[in-house]
């Protein structure tokens, strides 16, 4: 590769020592001799609506898959409502725990017998994220006991073979009605393997078990924090959740109930238990609750194999993933069933719904989440006020931000006849009710890259959106919803489709908006012959996706959303449905990727107007280089775009070196002046196939800054992607 041109910028960006040491910022100085020019006007053209880049750009899409939502879950407990036979229980000391089909508080329960004082239950938790605690961190402990046959002390404690690093006590009295006690535990240690919850009974009887949880103190939002905050970190714009093929299922078992998850029983209502609820200290009170996890019905995940356990167990659910996206700044975008179950796992079956109505279920289940999600308790609307009062039940008085709704998954085919009649019911809605008209439904367009408009093919959801205005249903194509593109590609597709969404409409009746709603660069394509293969979340797969998404951003008036997918994988990659992924956990920490990087570096500087720029190379043609073991595969070496920021006007210079070259760049303001120096975040590896590992960080942020004139120098380094921040006056 090519070293040399150093400048006070380019040193200052390799050592924040030399800045700290000499106490001031140095200045950028151009080049004499550039490898190439960014010359950028500072003036944007608000009135130019091909220039507004949305608002919601970058977000995350969260898919209860690679056991995700078990390691997400403040609950430690698996299978805590006994829904699934005996999993994950044991008994110890001549005690037994047998499963009965019903009698709990919602559904099944377990009958325990303690023969003799002393005898044991033990939930060994979920073996994909296996139970862990931290010193000092106080664990939450409850359960339902219906104690029609015990009376006497229960020691709730958290051990393994070896000691005991959490304990309380409760006190069961007698009764035939359910009660549910509750103690804190602290932890005395941290202890990462091998623990298990223990309750052990001080006195000989029977009684029945129901909702039992331990849930972390160390969470936000029912989320354990060390998978919260990376979360967070990002800075989404929205969150899209729950998946992917999750939703759709192979059956109806198989296929998210966003119902189910938050307690909607056989009869279409959402449960409210009254209780009497027990402290360790003996205090009781009554308690009313809407939604409680125990109530919550739960099903088959999808990615489940063979026999191995991955249940739903809805511990986090709808509203639980609603309150997440509050919580981080995100607006919610929920994806529902259209009633045809995947079309890739089980040839796209139609689901008999809820209440054995079909499709008119699924309409009403989405008609019943946008009244959830955003209506008014006090509406006249005797639904919405039902469903907004349910939320506002379970704590949330306000609405949720909530904009977007995709119907389906993945589908093709007889799906868009399906999706025709969410269309018109939600548009037939919104004459008698406006709330049912204040969400845009996303409709599904295939799984592929070659699904959209490409390579001269029209795009599956464009020809239907195209034939749907023909037949007069629609005015504007951009009526039939927001089209949702899903592709996962070999790194060299990214680079060589930069420009992708360049040519898509703007013109009024055509246009139509776009979600990237899964994208990443992971799939190893036989490209012309050539093998292009590099280790999972290598640096040169996330510098493709850094190109792509400054293509993204250029065409931000039409590319609404975006979202890398999915979010999380576990480290132990044997556990993986998905082999690629952002992020990778254990049940302590995990590992953000070079990948996790880009993202956030693009999320944490979205600007609000494209700004025109032009890239100019000093000797005309160098401009390109080819892939290594490929030479007929050639790419840019530079991929940039510049936005200015709505409320600082600082411009946002985002430069993508994916080349083997350092490149010399001056970088021209033409129109504007700095007002203050710039702000630069660099992501290098001089290795295009390095990893972060939870042993070692290869591609992280490196921050650093200098003074500049109308014309500065920068080196771009070879594989490296950069954020450059100007503010003008």
């Amino acid at each position: 590769m090519k070293k040399g041109l150093w400048n006070a910028l380019t040193a200052a960006l390799l050592s924040g020592v030399l800045l700290s040491a000499a106490g001031c910022t140095p200045t950028a100085k151009p080049y004499e001799a550039p490898d190439a020019t960014l010359t950028i006007h500072g003036q944007a053209d608000t009135a130019n609506a091909r220039n507004e880049i949305s608002d919601t750009l970058f977000g995350v899409f969260l898919e209860d898959i690679n056991y995700a939502s078990y390691a997400m879950d403040d609950n430690l407990v698996a299978n805590g409502l006994f829904e699934f036979d005996s999993d994950h229980w044991l008994v110890a000391d001549g005690a037994s725990l047998v499963r009965n089909e019903t009698g709990g508080v919602s559904g099944a329960c377990a009958a325990v017998e303690i023969p003799q004082s002393g005898g044991a239950v033990l939930n060994t938790g979920y073996s994909p994220v296996p139970m862990a605690v931290e010193k000092g961190i106080v664990y939450h402990f409850s359960a339902f006991i219906r104690a029609s046959g015990y009376d006497g002390k229960v020691r709730i404690s958290v051990r393994n073979e070896k000691k005991t690093v959490a304990e309380a006590q409760i006190t069961v009295a007698e009764s035939d009605e359910w009660v549910k006690y509750a103690a804190d535990l602290t932890a005395t240690e941290s202890v990462s393997s091998g623990l298990s919850l223990c309750l052990t009974f001080e006195s000989a009887g029977e009684l029945q078990l129901d909702g039992v949880a331990l849930e972390t103190g160390d969470s936000t939002a029912g989320i354990k924090n060390y998978m919260y905050e990376p979360i967070k970190e990002l800075s989404p714009r929205f969150v899209r959740f729950p998946g992917g093929c999750v939703i759709e299922g192979k059956n109806m078992d198989s296929a998210y109930d966003w119902k189910n998850s938050i307690g909607v029983g056989s009869d279409g209502k959402v449960a409210v238990l009254t209780y009497t609820s027990v402290a360790a200290d003996g205090t009781s009170e009554t308690v009313t609750t809407t939604g409680e996890p125990v109530t919550r019905t739960p099903n088959t995940d999808i990615w489940q194999t063979g026999n191995n356990y991955y249940r739903m167990e809805y511990g986090i659910g709808f509203y639980d993933y609603f309150l997440l996206c509050e919580s981080i700044g995100a607006s919610a975008i929920p994806i529902l069933n259209c009633g045809i179950s995947c079309m890739i796992q089980s040839n796209g079956a139609d689901l008999p719904g809820r209440n054995g109505n079909g499709a008119q279920d699924y309409i009403q289940d989405a008609l019943d989440l946008v009244a959830f999600a955003i209506g008014d308790p006090d509406s006249e609307d005797e639904n919405e006020a039902y469903w907004a009062s349910v939320r506002a039940a379970m704590g949330h008085e306000e609405p949720f931000e909530m904009q977007y709704l995709g119907i389906g998954n993945e589908q093709w085919g007889r799906y868009f006849d399906r999706y025709e009649m969410f269309l018109e019911a939600f548009a037939s809605a919104a004459k008698e009710n406006p709330i049912y008209g204040k969400v845009q439904l996303i409709v599904g367009n295939g799984a592929v890259f070659t699904d959209t408009e490409t390579d001269g093919r029209g795009g599956l959801a464009r020809a239907e959106a195209l034939a749907y205005q023909s037949a007069g249903k629609i005015n504007k194509v951009s009526e039939y919803g927001v089209h949702d593109h899903h592709y996962y590609m070999n790194y060299t597709d990214f680079l060589t489709n930069v420009h992708h969404y360049d040519s898509y409409s703007r013109d009024e009746n055509s246009r139509y908006d776009v979600f990237v709603g899964e994208y990443s660069a992971n799939q190893i394509n036989n490209l012309r012959g050539t093998m292009f293969q590099t280790p999972n979340n290598s640096w040169i797969a996330a510098l493709s996706e850094a190109a792509y998404m400054t293509g993204l951003e250029r065409n931000g008036d039409v590319v609404k959303l975006a979202a890398y997918a999915p979010m999380f994988g576990n480290a132990e990659s044997s556990l993986n449905q998905w082999a690629v992924d952002m992020m990778y956990y254990n049940n302590t920490e995990l590992v953000r990727s070079a990948n996790y990087y880009v993202q956030q570096l693009f999320m944490l500087n979205q600007g609000k107007y494209l700004l025109d720029s032009e890239l100019t190379y000093s000797d005309g043609v160098g401009s390109t280089y080819k892939i290594v073991g490929a030479s007929n595969i050639t790419v840019d070496k530079l991929f940039t775009v510049v936005s200015k920021e709505a409320g600082t006007g600082d411009i946002i210079v985002k430069i993508v070196n994916a080349s083997p070259e350092d490149i010399a760049l001056n970088i021209t303001l033409s129109d504007v002046s700095a007002a203050g120096k710039v702000t630069i975040t660099e992501l290098q590896n001089d290795n295009p196939e390095a990893v972060n590992s939870l042993g070692a960080t290869a591609v992280s942020p490196v921050g650093s800054g200098a003074n500049i004139g109308g014309t500065f120098g920068y080196l771009s380094m070879c594989y490296s992607a950069a954020v450059i921040r100007i503010p003008v006056a």
